[in-house]
């Protein structure tokens, strides 16, 4: 309890009683502050704890003028006694008598004091608790076991639209201006859920619906029982969120999660399932009834194919999910939302799965168009450079840089239309002689074969050899005619640091320049002595 002065104001003619009463009381809680007066009409204003009256002449005034809490006490004779009327009676807190025991009187005076704080302690728990529940924003209510409400606070006051003085007293029907038969036929659950409490004398959590000055709202009311100081159950107190808005949110967020054209899954921190929409359950073919609370961690899960769960295969781990339904591809791309509290801590995450899978594709044929070749379906130059720059674990790369001699005389005699399908068919020879390595058309009648690992010069020269065979004898222009043939150049790298695709082409086309020079129908390997030349 808060430390106060307990201010004692004496009426006498002497300060005996003031130096005997000083010697009655220790304590930490208070401090005693003595005025001895010889008439009351001397005192400034009446603000005092304790009167005590040594001059009967004056005590039906003191006690006739004294505030009502203030403890009254008269010292007066055993013949004073029987002059006292019951209305004085009433009003005195103690009678002590003259002459004075100095022992029995520091024991009344004590036996006072602690009455004086007790009153005191009860009132600041009054005021304690007024403060309290009338501070709160929810209702606060206390019940008896017959129903009747004993106390509320303002917000109670607020939602009903009564004052205290039209509640407190009364039973739930006259509050709530709702009769008996009504209760019982609409949806108001409150007195079922205070028969709950009752009976089980635990608390409870209940969602209640009450029709208030605003309206119908939606309650989520909190329970406990009342026990006295020997432990019987005298009645309830329940305090209740007005999370009607809430509820409206829920509700209006439920029509925005079921209206998305996307899957919605919103987990925790934990990756326990707080919602998910019908199109989620369309895609992952799953009830939400069958996930909410749970863990359910999409990454995690990889499944065989079956009438319910697709398998999962991933792309990009967070950002694509590709599912297969019956050998059927469903790509997803995955944007993750994180969700922070009041107090910008992050509580959650919500997933948002928007089906891409006309865009990917078409997205792939772009890209076929841009790495194929449409004439000989061999790979583009866009497609090597590429490759070569996103291909980070290669060490040792090997090109062979080819052109065909005399093409443009073939174009000229025959036809570009023969050429184009002379191409064509070279395409299909390169693919099958190097059918692990990038066949590139690198433009015209230029070719290049791209060989990635470790692979030695002899066995690259011995591929050579075989192209060049291949070519001469597979391709015949007409009866007379000097037969297909290719210049091939070859530059080889090994080492740690990055491949420079550029140096090495380079350093190919400088060996086929040098085939050519060398009189064509052959292949040549990169020396550093043909640069000079």
């Amino acid at each position: 309890m808060y430390n106060r002065r307990i201010d004692i104001v004496i009426i006498s003619t002497s300060l005996q009683l003031e130096n005997i009463l000083a010697k009655a009381y220790e304590s930490d809680e208070s401090f005693l502050s003595f005025t001895t007066v010889e008439q009351i009409s001397k005192l400034d204003q009446y603000n005092m704890d304790i009167l005590i009256d040594d001059t009967f002449a004056g005590s039906m005034a003191s006690v006739k003028s004294g505030d009502i809490s203030t403890a009254v006490v008269l010292c007066i004779t055993k013949q004073q006694v029987a002059l006292l009327t019951k209305s004085v009676e009433n009003q005195l807190a103690d009678i002590w008598l003259k002459p004075f025991d100095p022992k029995l009187i520091q024991f009344q005076f004590r036996k006072l004091i602690g009455e004086v704080m007790l009153k005191r302690k009860y009132r600041l728990s009054q005021i304690y608790m007024d403060a309290l529940i009338n501070n709160m924003p929810d209702l606060i209510w206390f019940k008896r076991l017959d129903g009747i409400h004993v106390k509320v606070n303002n917000e109670f006051c607020h939602t009903v639209g009564k004052a205290k003085q039209d509640i407190e007293g009364h039973d739930h029907y006259h509050i709530w201006n709702i009769d008996k038969e009504e209760y019982e036929n609409s949806e108001y659950v409150c007195l079922d859920t205070d028969s709950i409490v009752i009976a089980s004398k635990t608390p409870g959590v209940f969602d209640e619906k009450v029709e208030g000055r605003r309206g119908l709202r939606q309650l989520k009311t909190y329970k406990t029982p009342i026990f006295d100081d020997n432990g019987e159950l005298i009645g309830t107190v329940g305090a209740a969120q007005d999370v009607t808005e809430l509820k409206n949110m829920d509700a209006e967020l439920e029509v925005i999660l079921k209206t998305m054209p996307f899957a919605i899954l919103v987990q925790d921190l934990n990756g326990r399932v707080l919602n998910i929409n019908p199109k989620f359950e369309e895609y992952f073919r799953i009830k939400k009834e069958d996930i909410i609370g749970i863990t359910y961690n999409i990454l995690g899960v990889k499944t065989t194919n079956d009438a319910n769960v697709p398998d999962r295969i991933f792309n990009e781990q967070d950002k694509e999910l590709c599912l297969q339904y019956d050998n059927t591809d469903m790509i997803l791309k995955i944007h993750r939302e994180p969700i922070y509290d009041f107090f910008e801590n992050l509580i959650g995450n919500l997933y948002i799965y928007r089906e891409i899978t006309v865009e990917r594709n078409f997205e792939e044929q772009l890209k076929k168009m841009a790495y194929t070749d449409e004439l000989t379906g061999l790979f583009t130059r866009r497609y090597l450079y590429e490759y070569i720059d996103n291909n980070t674990t290669i060490s040792q790369l090997h090109l062979l840089y080819m052109d065909l001699d005399n093409f443009k005389f073939i174009n000229d005699t025959y036809g570009h239309h023969y050429g184009d399908i002379l191409l064509k068919n070279i395409g299909t020879v390169l693919r099958e002689i190097f059918p692990h390595d990038v066949c590139v058309r690198m433009g015209g009648d230029e070719f290049l074969i791209a060989i990635i690992g470790e692979v030695s010069v002899a066995e690259i020269e011995e591929q050579a050899q075989k192209l060049l065979a291949d070519i001469t004898t597979c391709f015949h222009i007409m009866p007379g005619a000097e037969p297909l043939s290719f210049s091939i150049g070859i530059a080889t790298f090994a080492g740690d640091h990055p491949v420079h695709l550029d140096e090495l082409l380079e350093k190919s086309d400088i060996a086929l320049y040098k085939a050519k020079k060398n009189g064509k129908n052959q292949y040549a390997i990169y020396q550093p002595s043909m640069k000079k030349q």
